[in-house]
């Protein structure tokens, strides 16, 4: 009897969704610490003017997606760019439906720089993550 192979396999779609599940997830986790961290240094030195705490917060997260992208395109090993712009533009979307159920802000030009700087991290983050050379290992 025939058995009918399940186009669901590992070497497919699976293969993406736990790839873009597991960096995506690293990305969030790692956004959270960099936040967490740089709010106790800005609490403790208290001298940033507030109008550079978005810069801030756009750097870290890019910073971030930068290593989304990274893990993501490690765990598929190929279509390093695309792998990586669209971690960063799953996490855009995390983080902008997050702060819009806490908030009734409207979309500004911040936004915008927003996604593009995900995007372009998270592409960079997966182009380093392709072509990452494998250890070397000596027998």
């Amino acid at each position: 009897m025939k058995t009918i192979k399940s186009s669901f396999s590992q070497t497919g779609t699976a293969l993406y969704i736990r790839a873009l599940l597991l960096g995506t997830l690293s990305g969030v986790a790692t956004i959270a610490l960099l936040l967490c961290i740089a709010t106790g240094v800005l609490m403790i030195s208290g001298t940033l003017p507030q109008k550079y705490l978005v810069w801030i917060a756009i750097a870290l997260c890019g910073v971030a997606t930068l290593i989304s992208g990274y893990i993501t395109s490690r765990i598929i090993k190929s279509n390093g760019m695309l792998t990586g712009a669209i971690s960063g533009i799953i996490m855009f979307l995390i983080l902008l439906f997050a702060g819009f159920a806490g908030s009734e802000e409207t979309l500004t030009y911040i936004t915008l720089i927003k996604l593009f700087a995900f995007v372009i991290c998270g592409a960079l983050g997966g182009i380093k993550g392709v072509n990452k050379k494998e250890k070397i290992r000596i027998k």
